[in-house]
């Protein structure tokens, strides 16, 4: 096992990052500001934050062949990735994602996850090894439930930690839980793991209590601006602040924030202290326009982390 080397599957695909002055509604065009192209999908973005984190990672994707596939080992090449495990999906489109960010800071996202769901739980043991050999692996919702609980198993048995990141928001086989060492979402997230309404206020201390009795280990429930709930193995619990910056952009916080906390926790095993460190990459990441193109390196991270870490 490679302590030092974090394993993500997930999707790599084509960002279109538009401004607007608003959103439109049902029916109405509304001219975008600025237009920005990059590649993306939370899998990627996680890896990519990861690896310039300075972790050493491992990226298992697919792609169709298309224009958008034929990019992505080059990508993953400049980013400094040395684990590339690409699927090929013949007659199949790469995955695309249009992000749409309006004047007042807010987003939506809209994916076409192509290549990426016809992935199965077959594709996912051709990389036992691959799993089994990390040090830690991290997982988010882009792969089906099958492909998913294939990449669970094959870290239960070998023993590799999981943080899992339950985004985009769907329905967790209960089985799966108890080999969670950290699961973090938001609340949105949250509610819909828990049988909580999503359209109300989630009620935080119920979350976690019931996140933790499906049998993950430590729960993380990020709040946006208002920080994070952090729920301990142990029992503890602790409430941690956002870093108070000016924001630019809250597309990509979430990846950041994951990587970010998987990143520490492999070189800590402190699931309180990452969740310090992760809230202060992902606060560096939405004081700037785009994904990609900004989000923190290892240097920047650990300065900002030193200075501010008792403030959060």
């Amino acid at each position: 096992m490679d302590k030092k080397r974090i394993t993500v599957i997930g999707h790599y695909g084509m960002s279109l990052l538009m401004d607007v002055e608003r959103f439109p509604v049902v029916g109405e065009t509304v001219e975008g500001l600025g237009l920005v192209t990059e590649p993306g999908g939370k899998g990627y973005n996680q890896a990519i934050a990861a690896s310039r984190l300075g972790a050493e990672v491992n990226f298992i994707t697919a792609v169709g062949d298309d224009e958008f596939g034929a990019l992505c080992d080059k990508d993953l090449v400049s980013e400094q990735v040395k684990g590339r495990y690409i699927i090929p999906f013949e007659g199949q489109r790469t995955a695309c994602a249009f992000v749409i960010n309006s004047a007042d800071k807010c987003s939506e996202v809209y994916v076409y996850p192509g290549a990426i769901r016809k992935v199965t739980g077959a594709h996912i043991q051709k990389y036992a090894d691959v799993i089994a050999q990390s040090g830690l692996l991290l997982l988010q919702n882009e792969i089906t439930a099958e492909a998913l609980a294939a990449a669970v198993d094959i870290a239960r048995e070998a023993g590799v930690e999981i943080i899992y990141n339950p985004a985009p928001a769907r329905e967790l086989p209960a089985e799966a839980f108890p080999h969670i060492t950290c699961i973090t979402p938001n609340e949105t997230e949250a509610a819909l793991l828990t049988g909580a309404d999503p359209d109300a206020p989630l009620d935080v201390g119920r979350a976690l209590h019931r996140l933790h009795g499906l049998g993950a280990k430590n729960v993380i429930i990020t709040l946006g601006e208002k920080g994070s709930a952090v729920s301990l193995e142990n029992g503890q619990t602790h409430r941690i602040r956002s870093m108070k910056v000016d924001v630019v952009s809250t597309t990509g916080a979430g990846d950041s924030y994951n990587a970010a906390l998987a990143v520490h926790y492999m070189e800590t095993r402190d699931i309180l202290g990452s969740a310090k460190y992760a809230a202060v990459a992902s606060g560096l990441q939405v004081m700037r326009p785009g994904v990609i193109a900004n989000m923190p390196y290892r240097q920047e991270t650990d300065e900002w982390f030193s200075r501010h870490k008792d403030e959060i």
